[in-house]
């Protein structure tokens, strides 16, 4: 059985962070705040694979996001896996500021986490556009026992769950480079077939 667990990341530690644990056929939702209760919550759960909304690295020949570095002018503002994705989903520019702070802490997040679990990135609103999800909560109620209170980052983390699952199938799309970082998102598959659990290991 696999243990996923997906990660809306919050830029900043005071915004909430919402997770969501698969576990025998079954979520579970929680929020964080600070990175060590993050951490803490996964190492606990000892999980296959985790799916984080955020980018986890930066672009070619970036040594940081800042527009006064002398990088800037080796690197740009995206990085191939976002601009490959564009067809089914847009992201915002790593250098804007709210993007900037979300990518530095998952980045610092992902380095801790790969010393131990494998690691993927992903992004919830464009899993939830591929996979025709109109009504979030609605549409995974058909799937998944939700709380009532689950709240919207808990539910992206859900989608990031949803993109594991497809991930360990088989049924992906990788987007990027190894050496510059890739984002994975579901294939245009039949959501029902995927998320089955009588076949569903």
């Amino acid at each position: 059985m696999y243990k996923i667990i997906g990660i809306d990341l919050s830029g900043k530690p005071e915004n909430p962070t919402g997770t969501c644990f698969l576990d025998m056929h079954n979520l579970h939702f929680s929020t964080f705040f600070g990175n060590k209760d993050i951490l803490s919550y996964i190492n606990k759960k000892k999980p296959s694979l985790i799916v984080i909304d955020a980018p986890l690295s930066l672009p070619k020949g970036r040594c940081c996001l800042s527009k006064d570095c002398s990088c800037s002018k080796k690197g740009g503002h995206f990085r191939e896996a976002e601009v490959e994705m564009r067809k089914y989903g847009r992201t915002l520019p790593l250098t804007f500021r709210g993007m900037r702070m979300l990518t530095e802490r998952g980045i610092k997040i992902a380095d801790k986490l790969r010393e131990e679990y494998a690691v993927l990135e992903s992004h919830p609103r464009t899993v939830q556009k591929i996979l025709g999800l109109s009504n979030l909560y609605e549409d995974l109620t058909k799937y998944f026992e939700l709380p009532e209170n689950v709240s919207e980052h808990e539910l992206d983390a859900a989608l990031l769950v949803i993109s594991g699952i497809f991930y360990t199938q088989g049924e992906f799309m990788e987007f990027g480079d190894m050496d510059e970082g890739t984002i994975i998102l579901p294939k245009n598959s039949n959501i029902n077939d995927i998320l089955n659990f009588k076949t569903f290991p």
